[in-house]
């Protein structure tokens, strides 16, 4: 079963026997391969190659696995890590999990095949990751825009009512000063109650 078609996967084992075995079988899967000796030297590779997926063993010199785990998944938590440790001590995979391992398969491996059903189910894993995020993405994006659009309707309605109560307020002083103006004149006013405003008024009728 291939795994994943291009994918470049980057190696970081102390064993230089381990690295070309594993090496020498990701190629023939069609995948380039990238190796570090030990775990400063996978972070810079890592870092600068920006691989697809990488696999790392646990007891290393120079930095240990674990240590190479914590940062990686703190600097790329979206990037698969499949740890591939000869030490089978329940508390190293435990904690590989933990400081954020997708998998964890123990030396020797027999049947290389299971690498490549870890890396395709990794692989799965991180591309259902993707379309989460792109959709939650969409969604914020679809969130905002509408906001954006409500917002911009209920500022327009709040200025159409400020006109409309700018208005009435300058109609019901129109209607103040006319009364005043009758009155001074000895007239009736015109208007009964000025401070209150009739269905569709007009001064002039």
């Amino acid at each position: 079963m291939k795994s994943h078609p291009a994918l470049r996967i980057l190696v970081v084992d102390d064993d230089t026997t381990v690295r070309e075995s594993l090496r020498l079988y990701l190629e023939d899967l069609d995948h380039t391969v990238l190796e570090a000796a030990d775990g400063r030297e996978g972070l810079e590779q890592f870092r600068r190659e920006s691989p697809d997926l990488a696999l790392i063993d646990l007891r290393m010199p120079v930095l240990d696995g674990l240590r190479v785990l914590e940062q990686l998944t703190r600097d790329a938590p979206e990037t698969p890590l499949i740890v591939i440790s000869g030490t089978g001590r329940i508390g190293d995979t435990v904690e590989a999990l933990r400081l954020g391992a997708w998998d964890y398969i123990l030396k020797p491996i027999d049947d290389l095949s299971i690498l490549d059903h870890a890396i395709a189910k990794a692989m799965e894993r991180a591309q259902l990751l993707r379309e989460n995020k792109k959709h939650r993405q969409h969604l914020e994006e679809e969130v905002e825009r509408r906001t954006r659009e409500l917002t911009e309707k209920m500022e327009e309605m709040t200025r159409f009512n400020h006109m409309a109560v700018d208005r009435e307020k300058r109609i019901i002083e129109l209607k103040r000063l006319v009364n005043s103006l009758l009155s001074e004149l000895g007239r009736e006013p015109r208007f009964k109650s000025p401070d209150m405003l009739e269905p569709n008024p007009s001064l002039l009728d």
